[in-house]
């Protein structure tokens, strides 16, 4: 029966086997000593280093050290149960190499902190990452499959010319609008709004919540044509051209411009007469006249009609509505002040002091029945409701100022 091939060795062979990887070993590391002396710069340590290894050299053919070596490793030499100290041996032979080599060459060999060494740290977790839905353009799903490119999808929109608008609308009346407010929305002047609507023309400021209002299409005359009216006739009365009627596009006329009643036309740019407002030359005084009546601090209304426009922060006053001539009274005593036409917007105005720090206004009239220094009692007639000024039809504006800041008049009034 074969001996198999993992059974130890006899005493002898290991000594051969070990003395011969020892030569071995040694004359390995003195031919690597002989490659290093020749990098090495500098003669002496060359030198040095050529001696090490030439007696590393010698030492695998000399009996001598050969001895030396057996007696010196002779108690390790493993027996029966030692392969320990066998497997070892070797190791321990390279070490003594090592030592005195770098003994003789006095190399220093490099420091090395451990402390400074990073130390290995575990990876974050992560986690995993799901994605619910894929991607899309800008508009849909446009992928196949997930690995596609991304691209720009191109987005139609066009960009409309703005262009005058060519026909008429209607408008509802909103609360707390007035007609002048209304035209401003839609870019026309209040005239050609009023001229557009005659049950507001004479009274434009008594709006209903709800009514319907015709808003022409540009400034001018929106016109009914009546039996005899021709081009050129209605040209001349509201101080327009003929080209300007005919070329319109919303009239749609033809040569010979045969103009039908009842047919509703624009007469663009043109304009109605308005009569001239009575005109009073501003007249003020700075102080009191001898007996001046003072107020009471409690108000009246100083006038009939329909409130028209509340107090709030872009209209510090009340306008109450109603026709033209309608009277104006004073709302409490005390003298005039200031009477006659303003450019500030209010038209013919009178302000009256009431001697307790209280003041009041009234705007827009039509006419003026007293001058500054004027003596005034509560409910005395002043003037006539009117629409001059920055007014959009007969009312009066109405404030009252307590030391020089305007308060509601509303909370003043029965």
């Amino acid at each position: 029966m074969l001996e198999s091939q993992t059974e130890l060795p006899a005493q002898g062979e290991r000594a051969v086997t070990f003395w011969a990887r020892g030569r071995q070993l040694v004359a390995a590391v003195a031919d690597r000593m002989k490659d290093w002396a020749q990098d090495l710069p500098g003669s002496q340590t060359v030198e040095s280093v050529r001696g090490v290894g030439a007696l590393v050299g010698e030492l695998k053919d000399r009996l001598p050290a050969r001895a030396t070596l057996n007696s010196l490793f002779e108690p390790l030499r493993p027996g029966e149960g030692q392969t320990v100290l066998s497997r070892y041996a070797l190791h321990l032979v390279v070490v003594l190499l090592a030592v005195a080599v770098v003994s003789v060459t006095q190399v220093n060999l490099p420091q090395v902190d451990l402390r400074l060494l990073p130390s290995p740290t575990p990876a974050p977790e992560l986690g995993s990452h799901t994605v619910a839905e894929k991607p899309t353009h800008r508009g849909g799903n446009r992928f196949v499959n997930n690995t596609a490119a991304f691209l720009q999808v191109p987005v139609a929109h066009t960009i409309m010319a703005e262009r005058d608008r060519m026909e008429v609308v209607t408008y509802t009346v909103q609360p707390n609008d007035n007609v002048w407010a209304i035209a401003q929305g839609f870019g026309l002047a209040a005239r050609t709004v009023l001229w557009a609507n005659p049950s507001v023309e004479k009274s434009p400021d008594l709006l209903r919540v709800g009514q319907a209002l015709i808003i022409p299409p540009v400034d001018g005359v929106y016109y009914t044509v009546q039996p005899g009216d021709t081009v050129e006739k209605l040209a001349k009365k509201y101080k327009t051209t003929v080209e300007k009627i005919v070329s319109f596009e919303f009239n749609q006329l033809e040569e010979p411009y045969q103009l039908q009643p009842g047919q509703q036309i624009m007469l663009p740019d043109g304009s109605k007469p308005v009569p001239v407002p009575n005109y009073y030359p501003m007249t003020r005084v700075g102080s009191a006249p001898a007996g001046a009546p003072k107020g009471t601090g409690r108000f009246a209304w100083p006038t009939q009609g329909v409130l028209t426009q509340r107090y709030w922060a872009g209209h510090p006053a009340i306008d109450i509505a109603n026709r033209t001539g309608t009277p104006i009274l004073a709302a409490d005593a005390g003298y005039v002040v200031m009477a006659g036409r303003d450019t500030w917007g209010y038209g013919n105005q009178v302000v009256i002091d009431h001697g307790n720090g209280f003041k009041t206004r009234y705007a827009h009239l039509h006419t003026i029945l007293i001058k500054a220094g004027m003596k005034v009692q509560k409910n005395q007639q002043i003037g006539t409701m009117g629409s001059t000024g920055r007014s959009t039809g007969p009312h009066l504006h109405f404030e009252i100022i307590y030391n020089g800041v305007r308060r509601n008049p509303q909370a003043f009034l029965p």
